[in-house]
């Protein structure tokens, strides 16, 4: 199914009626100035005065199982930044965040049996019937809880969901410091004891590339680079004509069950457009709504609408599980061979460098995707 597009700006109507609140049309960001727009938990920024140049870091906001980040301000209105996480303009764990395509989600249960799917409180709430992950039948949606705080350079989230009784946390701690291209994601999984059916951590991006929402998919493995017993990886999007590359680069801790650079529709909401490019629109359902890994699939056309995501399977035995990657917001190519922080010992589960030839000629245009907003934001002041 397509998610349905519900823009409350464009509503002909003059008056929306939404239970008992009446209220006159206006923007989203109207609406949440005078408090009609939900909230999802506390949201904080990192670096709050940089992301304006490309040279002050990146300045980053992060709440409500959703982050976003800002290299260059946006010279036509920068009150209203340029984020480079789709959607431009929405603030993680703010009302309008039902815009914000970019999730931490816990699946518990399996593809056969089904189970319950934790996701970003707005792709749940009633707001987000304009945007819903896609699920199985038998999987049961359930927002996460979500209570964030913020030290230093330093912003930790504790989301916690409860499923057949018991109650399943993840704790995020992002770390960031300015200048730096990439900021640290450090994973906890804490499985109840109790827990019988395997669980899953994803976390999933739709890349929004320096104003452009389109670029081609790449996978980095340091197996390739002849470092024997390492297998960190990058996986991302590059648009060197840009300047700009956004990618998830794998540091340390548990492995990567699966990872993915493909059509964002099928990264963040599960659904089947493309996933698989010699199907073209009749891919494999992946992610949380349908409890299985990522299919480790790279869309290299530069006209894809890209997605980016990374998942881990924990199984299901009781305890605590860690993980750390960096999501990379960067001028330059990465490089597994030279970035050691790309490189770990501790992960013992090398992946395949997909194959160079992978066919994409079948895989539709969607620079014009009537999902999403038909005219991006463009910096016309952005040089990588």
């Amino acid at each position: 199914m397509r998610h349905p597009v519900r823009k409350l700006s464009a509503l002909a109507v003059s008056v929306v009626l939404l239970g008992t609140v009446a209220m006159t049309a206006a923007s989203a960001d109207d609406y949440g100035a005078i408090g009609l727009w939900p909230t999802y938990g506390q949201t904080f920024t990192l670096n709050p005065s940089g992301g304006t140049n490309g040279s002050d870091g990146l300045r980053v906001m992060f709440g409500g199982g959703q982050v976003n980040s800002q290299r260059f301000a946006n010279p036509d209105d920068p009150e209203r930044f340029n984020g480079e996480i789709y959607g431009p303009r929405s603030m993680p764990g703010t009302g309008d965040a039902s815009g914000l395509f970019t999730q931490i989600a816990l699946a518990v249960g399996d593809e056969a049996g089904g189970g319950t799917a934790f996701v970003a409180p707005s792709f749940y709430a009633p707001w987000s019937d304009r945007w819903s992950v896609d699920r199985a039948d038998n999987v049961t949606l359930e927002q996460w809880n979500v209570v964030t705080t913020t030290s230093g350079n330093q912003i930790t989230s504790v989301m916690t969901g409860e499923a057949d009784g018991l109650t399943y946390t993840v704790t995020v701690v992002l770390t960031y410091t300015a200048p730096d291209d990439r900021m640290k994601f450090d994973y906890t999984v804490t499985i109840p004891a109790g827990n019988t059916k395997p669980v899953r951590l994803y976390h999933l991006i739709d890349t929004f590339l320096g104003g452009s929402d389109q670029g081609p998919g790449f996978f980095l493995d340091p197996q390739a680079c002849g470092t024997s017993g390492y297998s960190g990886a990058v996986v991302g999007v590059d648009r060197a004509d840009l300047g700009v590359v956004e990618a998830f680069q794998y540091v340390s801790g548990a492995p990567w069950a699966g990872y993915i650079s493909g059509y964002y529709n099928d990264v963040v909401f599960g659904d089947n457009y493309k996933t698989d490019p010699d199907l073209a629109e009749g891919g494999p359902h992946l992610g949380p709504g349908f409890m299985n890994d990522l299919n480790n699939v790279i869309i290299a056309d530069p006209s894809n609408d890209n997605g980016i995501g990374i998942n881990w399977n924990f199984g299901s035995t009781a305890g605590s599980f860690s993980s750390a990657a960096k999501l990379i917001f960067s001028p330059d190519a990465v490089s597994p061979c030279e970035d050691v922080e790309a490189i770990s010992p501790t992960n013992p589960d090398p992946t395949l460098v997909p194959d160079p030839d992978i066919d994409t000629d079948s895989i539709d245009d969607p620079t014009f995707d009537p999902l999403k907003d038909p005219e991006p934001i463009v910096n016309p002041s952005y040089t990588g």
